[in-house]
């Protein structure tokens, strides 16, 4: 690994981490110690939040414990499409839907443009340049639907119980169980969908760079 090389790799990693962190440092400030833990759950409910910790996390480990599984994990094709999914449905979901509900600034802008702009660009710009270890198969679309699923049941399930829901369009206390049920399905083929744009992309570069490596012997 180059110094250039390293020196991208670690900003994207902060740049990452530095999101949800400042997200949370804003959050917390506003919170007292007996509604904190509370807050701290509802926080981690968006998956905005989740998806750029996730990015942080993959983009991290390589970095921290380079033989660690979470490492090889995370520099594999396959997850690294996953991730790259998340983060390009978390920003088309913001800027499509719900950027126009609020209008943030100072601070919460600045943390709102990271999780929801920055992260996501940076990271396909990752991908675009690096790729990914192995084949990208394209079973990794079907795997990619998991995280989004166990977050659809986290959301029903945490706001059965608290009346809670991170986002409008899962809001069943307005919509009802069937309408949001419907929503979940479509936002898991879309997940599918996209993950598999972006497995045909590696696949591409793969077998580019393959048909490129003998002329530049």
């Amino acid at each position: 690994m180059t110094d250039k090389t390293r020196a991208w790799r670690i900003l994207i990693a902060l740049v990452a981490a530095a999101g949800p962190i400042l997200q949370y440092g804003l959050m917390a400030y506003d919170e007292t110690l007996a509604t904190l833990p509370a807050k701290t759950v509802e926080f981690f409910s968006y998956f905005t939040i989740l998806s750029n910790t996730l990015a942080a996390i993959a983009l991290a480990a390589p970095l921290v414990a380079p033989e660690s599984r979470l490492a090889l994990w995370s520099e594999q094709a396959g997850p690294r499409a996953a991730i790259a999914t998340y983060l390009a449905i978390t920003a088309v979901v913001y800027h499509t839907m719900l950027a126009h509900t609020w209008d943030p600034h100072g601070l919460r802008l600045a943390a709102t443009t990271l999780n929801h702009t920055i992260t996501p660009a940076a990271f396909l710009v990752d991908l675009a340049l690096r790729g990914g270890q192995g084949e990208a198969r394209w079973i990794a679309a079907l795997k990619s639907m998991a995280f989004p699923a166990l977050f659809g049941a986290w959301t029903l399930a945490h706001g059965a119980a608290t009346g809670f829901y991170p986002y409008p369009f899962m809001d069943v206390a307005k919509r009802g169980y069937p309408a949001v049920l419907v929503t979940i399905v479509q936002m898991g083929v879309a997940f599918a969908l996209v993950c598999l744009i972006f497995v045909a992309l590696l696949r591409v570069r793969s077998r580019a760079a393959l048909t490129l490596k003998p002329s530049a012997l």
